[in-house]
């Protein structure tokens, strides 16, 4: 059964390189993590109607199917997920930066954005710097 597991965490992480967005916020949160649950409530129910989530869409991952690999996501570059909630900025399946912990809207929001902006200047110097 072990080996099932990893054989299909394996395929999904291929896939998932495969079919790679090139930006997208994880969100590993845990069933029991009040945090979770408050930014579940507060900000979760309309993030998909923002700007942000067309540049960053969020996937929305248990920390259990973190750790055990299960995601698809878990394959690409990141540093380990210990607390709930964690949001890691991905560009092209690599870690760019992450967001520990929910205290508030408006503190959430605000590092959102400077991520957000961070990425966009990354990107934007990565296509001015092409041959």
């Amino acid at each position: 059964m072990k080996r099932c597991k990893a054989t299909l965490a394996l395929l999904l992480g291929i896939l998932a390189l495969a079919s790679v967005e090139a930006n997208e916020l994880l969100y590993i949160y845990a069933p029991d993590c009040a945090a979770c649950q408050q930014f579940d409530a507060e900000v979760l129910p309309y993030y998909e109607k923002t700007d942000e989530a067309r540049r960053l869409p969020i996937i929305k991952i248990s920390l259990t199917d973190w750790q055990a690999g299960i995601s698809a996501k878990s394959a690409c570059q990141s540093q380990p997920v210990t607390v709930t909630p964690t949001f890691i900025a991905l560009q092209n399946c690599k870690e760019q930066d992450r967001i520990t912990g929910y205290s508030e809207e408006e503190l959430f929001w605000m590092a959102l954005h400077r991520i957000d902006a961070s990425m966009a200047e990354t990107a934007s110097s990565i296509s001015t710097n092409k041959p």
